[in-house]
């Protein structure tokens, strides 16, 4: 497949989901500077290392992790060659039984579907019931790249941007940790 990089906001915006939509505009509202790459829906780092290739990035793994008591929910960002230590990852917030959410946790919380997991999914939480983990590793990438809340389109930014600009206009303050 050939992967054809693009400039800001799509010329076929309008047909895009809502949920992607929200995202080019609030990328706009913020007078970040953005590309974008439609391809094939992506389930899985496998699926998406072509895409990552062809945009120019290291990919970036988030996972939607949640208590046995679904009173506490995690969105971990990591390397992707990186596994998550779930055990770790207790130790770090203090939570016992972690497990990946289910997918009606997923869209009930962050309005995602099983492969679309983003960052950007934050912007359907604002009332901060979801704790960001970003792994230390990743503040050292020139570039950032994540889905639109879809997984057919990845958006690559520069990761000052991101981190300077995305993540405080989302409203939630992350953790940064070695995983």
């Amino acid at each position: 497949m050939e992967f054809i990089v693009k400039q800001g906001r799509p010329e076929d915006y309008n047909q895009r989901p809502e949920k992607e939509q929200r995202i080019y505009d609030f990328l706009d509202d913020l007078g970040i500077d953005y590309v974008y790459l439609d391809h094939q829906e992506e389930f899985s780092m496998g699926d998406a290392a072509d895409a990552d290739e062809a945009i120019g990035v290291v990919g970036a793994k988030n996972v939607f992790l949640r208590d046995k008591k679904r009173r506490h929910y995690l969105l971990i960002l990591v390397n992707g060659t990186k596994r998550i230590d779930l055990k770790q990852i207790g130790e770090l917030t203090g939570l016992k039984k972690l497990t990946f959410c289910h997918e009606d946790d997923l869209d009930e919380v962050l309005g995602l579907t099983p492969g679309a997991v983003t960052p950007f999914g934050l912007l359907n939480d604002p009332d901060g019931r979801v704790q960001l983990i970003i792994d230390e590793s990743l503040r050292d990438e020139e570039l950032f790249a994540m889905h639109p809340c879809v997984n057919t389109v990845t958006v690559r930014m520069s990761n000052r941007d991101f981190m300077d600009k995305v993540i405080p206009a989302m409203g939630h303050e992350p953790i940064f940790a070695a995983l």
